[in-house]
């Protein structure tokens, strides 16, 4: 823990801010507001009393004061112009769906963009400009490291392909050692599955938490993302297309991995044993 909080921007460049030798100190402690809430709360007239439904949370806004400080009015200028060619991040604004990662010194990191910025401008010779930045989280939560698990095509209860075997071959998945992962942290997280070919049809589940079809066919060289994750949640073939899931297919907002045991199965028909499901996942946590 280096003690800088970071502002990943991808091609729009990264900043390193809070202490001292950054150049970008704090003038006050961060602060993170509350997440804005949609409410179904009702009054009924010439009744006392409310009636409460369903609330939702959403976003939250984590509130920067700092003061870029350099040698001289020049020096200081110049870091300022670098923060703010940063923090507009020209190539994540223009994108839907393209998100920023701001991690903070413990290593958790929240995704989202960067948004109001104010400078103040002192004096002459003050050899400093402040600098009031907000940040725009797509949810209330902070995140660990990644975490991964691969799940091979045609695993059987004995860990291995079940012969005779018919071509194309038609996986219904089964419980090994090989598909079952922990989930830690302290909330429900979100996940991101990758399924590659080559496989017709294929189902991805795991009981409990979601099950994802699709009604496609992915050849060899092809590869069907499904991203639950709040301020992105899509699904795209190869990476850069649109593509659907089944009717039948959990809905992305309600897609969550609890914490615990959980077991991940890949289901299909294939012409060979080599397809994959991969799902990536993130510890979640309610504090930085």
């Amino acid at each position: 823990m280096t003690g800088d909080w970071t502002l990943d921007c991808g091609p729009d460049g990264t900043i390193l801010f809070g202490p001292q030798q950054s150049g970008y100190p704090f003038a006050i402690a961060p602060e993170i507001g509350d997440p804005e809430r949609t409410l179904q709360d009702s009054n009924l007239p010439g009744v006392d009393g409310a009636t409460f439904g369903v609330d939702t949370l959403g976003g939250q806004t984590i509130a920067f004061g700092l003061t870029a400080v350099g040698d001289t009015d020049d020096e200081a200028r110049a870091l300022y112009d670098a923060f703010r060619r940063t923090w507009r991040a020209d190539t994540i604004r223009s994108t839907p769906g393209k998100l920023a990662t701001l991690t903070h010194p413990s290593g958790r990191s929240v995704l989202g963009r960067p948004r109001r910025i104010t400078p103040t401008f002192f004096p002459t010779d003050g050899a400093a400009i402040g600098i009031t930045a907000d940040f725009a989280t797509a949810d209330d939560l902070w995140y660990g490291d990644e975490d991964f698990i691969t799940v091979p095509f045609a695993l059987s209860q004995g860990g291995g392909f079940v012969f005779p075997m018919r071509f194309p071959m038609v996986s219904r998945g089964y419980t090994t050692a090989a598909n079952t992962f922990v989930v830690g942290g302290a909330r429900s997280t979100w996940p991101v599955v990758t399924i590659r070919g080559p496989i017709l049809n294929p189902v991805v589940e795991v009981p409990g938490a979601f099950q994802f079809a699709a009604a496609t066919s992915l050849a060899y060289d092809e590869y069907l993302t499904i991203d639950a994750r709040p301020g992105i949640r899509s699904v795209t073939r190869n990476g850069d297309r649109s593509a659907a899931l089944t009717r039948a297919s959990t809905l992305l907002p309600a897609a969550s991995l609890p914490v615990g045991a959980h077991t991940m199965t890949l289901s299909g028909s294939s012409s060979t044993g080599t397809p994959t499901a991969r799902l990536t996942w993130r510890t979640a946590f309610t504090t930085p």
